[in-house]
């Protein structure tokens, strides 16, 4: 079942009872609380979608269980790949030995598929963000069983890997989702902690939100690319990076991918 059609049932239902009451044919009281009802389920349902942090639509991870006094964090990169920042992103990640999760978008690895083997050559970990970057809850069920397709075959076919994990463009699911990569042998990964590196407020202030909100076991959302529009800056994140790689190993963090993280 899509969520989509169940907002539209929902809404129906709260316009359709606001009729009934008017015209008279319930009571005005009781058409009120069933139209409020109504838009509360639905106005619920498309907030547990949303919100990246549940599992309501089906096993959602955010962050790795590590035995105490363990310090471990995973970098994931969202939306590339996207030169020549990701480029300028794996230099970072090289020169300071750190190993990351890249979430990619088929419609770029198509354009740069040279990008995605050199990240992959590098030893990160390549998982799917999407074939193409689109709301998935606005898909038909066909348009995203296709869309995740398409995007784990690329990726596999290029790096000759396995394709394991998932990241829904904006961390939208719902059950129809889930069902498709589960149905593909993928797991959706979300975050624990997201600075909003895309609204560009500056490096220091990328940094120090991560810094602020990390926890052992946390994964951390970060952007290398600008999907689907391919035009905005990603030095800041660049920069960030470098700052919160330096600033969590002084606090004796490791850096691990999300696979590592999950499968310790």
């Amino acid at each position: 079942m899509r969520l989509i059609y169940i907002l539209i049932i929902t809404g129906i239902l709260a316009v359709a009872m606001l009729w009934l009451g008017k015209l008279g044919v319930v009571r005005k009281k009781l058409a009120a609380l069933v139209a409020c009802a109504s838009l509360l389920c639905g106005g619920g349902l498309l907030l547990l979608a949303v919100l990246p942090g549940n599992s309501f639509y089906g096993e959602t991870i955010t962050s790795g269980q590590v035995a105490s006094g363990k310090k471990l964090v995973a970098l994931t990169f969202d939306d590339g790949p996207y030169p020549p920042y990701t480029q300028k992103l794996l230099t970072v990640l090289e020169e300071k030995q750190v190993q990351a999760t890249f979430f990619v978008v088929g419609n770029n690895t198509k354009q740069f598929s040279e990008v995605v083997c050199l990240t992959a050559s590098k030893g990160h970990e390549i998982a799917l963000h999407a074939g193409e970057h689109k709301d998935f809850l606005k898909l038909s069920k066909g348009e995203l069983v296709e869309n995740i397709s398409a995007g784990k075959k690329l990726l596999e076919e290029l790096t000759g890997k396995p394709v394991k994990y998932m990241r829904p463009p904006h961390g939208f699911r719902d059950w129809a989702v889930m069902e498709a990569a589960s149905d593909f042998g993928l797991k959706v990964v979300n975050w624990r902690v997201i600075p909003r590196d895309w609204t560009n407020p500056g490096a220091q202030v990328i940094a120090d939100r991560v810094c602020k909100d990390v926890a052992p076991g946390a994964i951390v959302l970060l952007h290398d690319g600008d999907a689907p529009a391919q035009t905005a800056s990603r030095e800041q994140t660049i920069e960030a990076t470098s700052i919160i790689i330096d600033e969590l190993l002084s606090q004796g963090y490791e850096f691990v991918t999300v696979g590592e993280l999950l499968n310790q």
